[in-house]
């Protein structure tokens, strides 16, 4: 039976899964929502994942949660292209760069994202307080809707903002330090850490964020030989929405001097 994925075209977390799911020639029927027109908070959908989040796995009736979890998943279960070093030392480092996404690094991308350019969408879906509560009421899990009750108002100005922005200068920095020893994030063998981290990176760049990283040759090499891959064609590529990356390109130049005033002055603090 075929595998099935419920997925977002410009998801970072769906692109993760499909990335994996490319490299390691899995065929895959897909399902894709439209989160901004609330199909994730559709009864059809909470059925399959109560959370109203995407990407979710369907395998021959087992449901999949999780990004890192469904990418381990398809790497336990699926023979050929592996992606987790054989030596231990060297899959610790690998698990270590999926925790640190979980443990705080996926929802700063998320600030960054909605605080830039997001919001706006959903400013014009939503143009009064009234429809926005109303959206934010259909929002399940109760950090999640916090999380839009602060940005969306507030913008560049809300604090998870200064924060996304400082915990990603030191990812950026901890990034260009594995690479300039190795030619990947877990060592020498291309690992599920590279296809974690390389949407978030793109993310990054599709904001107009770029010169994050000029000082950094390394990351920009990798995500040359990332985006060289046919797998990234593929899952990344294809996908892309250019009403999104129109979104995100034209607010992310608006919002590229408040983006260098905060970390100047990470820099000067530090």
């Amino acid at each position: 039976m075929m595998l099935e994925l419920y997925h977002n075209d410009m998801s970072v977390c769906a692109q993760k899964v499909r990335l994996v799911l490319e490299y390691k020639g899995i065929p895959w029927q897909g399902h894709h929502l439209n989160l901004r027109a609330g199909d994730q908070f559709k009864p059809s959908f909470r059925q399959i994942n109560a959370k109203g989040l995407v990407p979710v796995l369907v395998d021959d009736g087992a449901v999949i949660t999780e990004s890192n979890a469904i990418i381990e998943y398809l790497e336990d279960t699926v023979e050929g292209h592996p992606l987790r070093p054989v030596d231990a030392a060297l899959r610790a480092k690998m698990r270590g760069w999926l925790i640190r996404l979980d443990a705080g690094l996926h929802e700063h991308v998320a600030a960054i994202s909605f605080c830039v350019a997001f919001r706006h969408q959903l400013l014009q879906r939503y143009p009064d307080t009234e429809q926005i509560e109303r959206f934010i009421d259909q929002i399940p899990d109760p950090g999640r809707a916090g999380f839009m009750r602060d940005v969306l108002p507030n913008g560049v100005a809300s604090k998870r903002f200064s924060l996304a922005l400082y915990s990603y200068n030191q990812l950026l920095a901890d990034m260009d330090d594995a690479l300039q020893q190795r030619a990947w994030l877990a060592g020498d063998q291309l690992s599920l850490a590279d296809f974690s981290y390389v949407p978030y990176i793109d993310r990054l760049d599709q904001l107009q964020l770029s010169f994050w990283w000029r000082d950094r040759p390394a990351i920009a090499d990798w995500l040359e030989r990332m985006r060289g891959l046919p797998a990234y064609g593929t899952a990344i590529q294809q996908w892309n929405n250019n009403d999104y990356l129109q979104l995100m390109a034209g607010h992310g130049r608006e919002s590229a001097p408040e983006v260098q005033r905060v970390l100047a002055a990470l820099v000067t603090e530090a």
